[in-house]
């Protein structure tokens, strides 16, 4: 109980905040983009560059570390997409963007701000380096996995090369991610000047994120799904990503990999997070569950009040 009064209860009051200044039009719905995109752009990479350019190149290179999230990531997305393709029938593209919204969480607005809440400031090191992860490894297939069905499909040479480098390496969350991985790897001292700069501009990532989460929801409009099949696609997806996902990630870093508490608890938080914004951006992409997504995110971020706070009491 302490822990959710201590933790749970301040992260989501700064997400309510945002939520009544969108009900009562304090703030237009221009201005979630607005802030979304000062801390896409600004904020967030600097908060990144700067924990991960302090780390160690143990921290780093902790092949167990990366592992756990990369088996539970891959365990999710392929019982996903095989629940969705096979027991629900969906085509394969609706099933890759099921699939992505069923392991892939909010890690970059709600994870980094949410860990370094609950474990402090150490914790943003692990937590930068399972955004990363999470980026790097689904970003790249679903990319990858659109593309050669698009080429397939229409028998038309397609390149996978720059749609692949664009969604992965040359958005500003994962430059500064390998920025920062780069200057710690190699140990380049790195200027008081961009320290400080990075560490002034990064502490406002973690609020203004969570400000604009909820600023985000009070602006969207989730809509009434009909249909028996709707909630049963709602329910599946939901439970992959808010109860298997954590209870996989859970299992591997208590009997599986030998990781210290801060980076196991750290692992185990994340892993538990609702679906991350950049499922939409996918499914925009590739015209896809267009107006099922941004759905999908609500209820997933609205449930994970409840499950978040109950996964939080469980591992701490």
């Amino acid at each position: 109980m302490q822990t959710i009064i201590d933790v749970i209860i301040p992260i989501f009051s700064i997400i309510l905040c945002g939520l009544i200044a969108g009900k009562f039009e304090l703030i237009r719905e221009s201005g979630v983009k607005a802030l979304n995109f000062y801390v896409y752009y600004f904020a967030l990479p600097a908060l990144l560059f700067f924990s991960l350019a302090g780390a160690t190149k143990q921290e780093i290179t902790s092949i167990s570390f990366i592992m756990v999230n990369v088996l539970s990531l891959i365990l999710c997305f392929v019982l996903a997409i095989i629940v969705f393709l096979v027991l629900f029938k969906k085509s394969f593209s609706e099933g890759l963007i099921y699939a992505m919204a069923s392991s892939y969480g909010n890690t970059g607005f709600l994870g980094i701000p949410l860990v370094i809440a609950a474990f402090g400031q150490e914790a943003a090191v692990p937590a930068a380096i399972i955004n990363f992860t999470y980026d790097l490894i689904l970003i790249t297939i679903v990319v990858v996995s659109f593309e050669l069905n698009r080429l397939f499909k229409k028998n038309e040479k397609a390149s996978l090369v720059k749609p692949v480098m664009e969604a992965v390496l040359l958005n500003p969350i994962n430059a500064s991610l390998l920025a920062g991985c780069s200057v710690a790897v190699l140990q380049i001292p790195v200027p008081t000047a961009i320290n400080v700069f990075t560490d002034t501009l990064g502490a406002a990532a973690g609020p203004t994120a969570l400000f604009a989460l909820g600023l985000g929801l009070s602006w969207s409009n989730t809509g009434h799904q009909n249909g028996i099949s709707g909630i049963k696609e709602y329910t599946t997806f939901m439970s992959i990503k808010l109860a298997i996902q954590p209870i996989i990630t859970w299992w591997l870093v208590t009997f599986v990999f030998e990781l210290n508490d801060l980076w196991a608890m750290t692992a185990m938080l994340l892993s538990a997070l609702p679906t991350g914004a950049i499922v939409n951006v996918m499914a925009d992409k590739y015209h896809t569950l267009v107006d099922r997504v941004p759905k999908m995110i609500v209820l997933s971020t609205i449930i994970s009040v409840f499950t978040l706070s109950i996964f939080i009491v469980f591992i701490t």
